[in-house]
């Protein structure tokens, strides 16, 4: 009998001490302790991932999920690199089971038109994947699942499914407004469009490319010559300054309701961007005194009186 307890009480220490090892990298997920774990950041060019080594030695097992976020969040230190994950992006919760790292974001992971970032996705499953015991991620946004563009849930990524196109990655998608003329130059017709956001250009100039390429609606009209080109675009203090080549401005002298059109079409459509109140004309780099007839050398304010209703 004495011998018989003494089996059962020497597999239940060996089942108590399996279940506690705080190394192992069995499929039961356990944490363990490593010297080092892998951050992923970003290139210059925003096309690819780089690894970082993160000493983690002296963290606690349980820690090094949580560790491991928090300084990929915190951004990378070599100014060779970028951060991924857009900047104000908080952790809010992770946790660990049986090989999956849970973890829930703040809403700042996504950009303005509520879409993640693919390699600030495969950055997080990357770095959490280098963590012993880690080996799938579940995403999810204060609380909601992590969705793509068309609404799709992500659902548990693993380190596999994060392989990515480079030359797709150069690029993200938003809807601009922008404003044409209508058939009978009278008003500015509002059309949205969706384009792509090559990583590294400026909204701004992407907008005025967009007004220069003309509407796609049938019912608008053109409000900029072909020929112009954009020289260069910066914003300061709300002031949007647009440098035109001398094409913007056509050698015959053009109606006041036509001027209007093109002066309001750039004004209203930059305006639309959260960043900027008003707009400075340049030409080849030099202020105007007037377009045709509109006073040009000084910043021009928004007009929504001109937009049809």
């Amino acid at each position: 009998m004495k011998k018989r307890v003494l089996m059962l009480l020497m597999a239940a220490l060996f089942v108590l001490a399996g279940c506690s090892r705080p190394g192992s990298t069995s499929e039961s997920g356990f944490l363990g302790k490593q010297k080092t774990a892998v951050l992923y950041f970003a290139n210059k060019e925003g096309t690819d991932l780089i690894a970082v080594n993160l000493d983690v030695e002296k963290k606690d097992a349980k820690d090094i999920p949580g560790y491991v976020l928090e300084m990929l969040l915190a951004g990378p230190t070599d100014p060779d690199l970028k951060p991924v994950v857009r900047a104000g992006t908080k952790l809010l919760d992770i946790s660990v089971s049986s090989g999956l790292a849970s973890v829930d974001l703040s809403r700042e992971f996504y950009n303005e038109e509520s879409i993640y970032d693919v390699l600030a996705t495969a950055s997080v499953v990357k770095s959490l994947c280098s963590v012993r015991g880690i080996d799938r991620v579940l995403l999810t946004v204060e609380g909601t699942p992590l969705q793509n563009a068309a609404g799709e849930e992500q659902g548990v990524l693993k380190e596999s499914d994060v392989v990515f196109d480079a030359d797709a990655l150069m690029q993200d998608e938003s809807n601009v407004t922008l404003y044409f003329s209508d058939l009978n130059a009278e008003n500015l017709v509002r059309e949205i469009r969706r384009i792509k956001v090559p990583r590294g250009d400026s909204m701004e100039k992407l907008v005025l490319a967009e007004l220069i390429a003309g509407p796609k609606d049938q019912n608008a009209t053109r409000t900029i010559p072909a020929e112009t080109k954009i020289l260069s675009v910066e914003t300061k203090d709300k002031v949007c300054f647009v440098n035109l080549s001398s094409g913007f401005v056509p050698k015959n002298a053009m109606g006041t309701a036509a001027e209007r059109m093109t002066i309001f079409s750039i004004v209203n459509s930059l305006t639309e961007l959260s960043n900027i109140d008003k707009v400075q004309f340049l030409i080849e780099g030099e202020k105007k005194e007037v377009y045709h007839h509109m006073i040009f050398n000084e910043p021009i304010e928004r007009d929504i009186s001109m937009i049809q209703k």
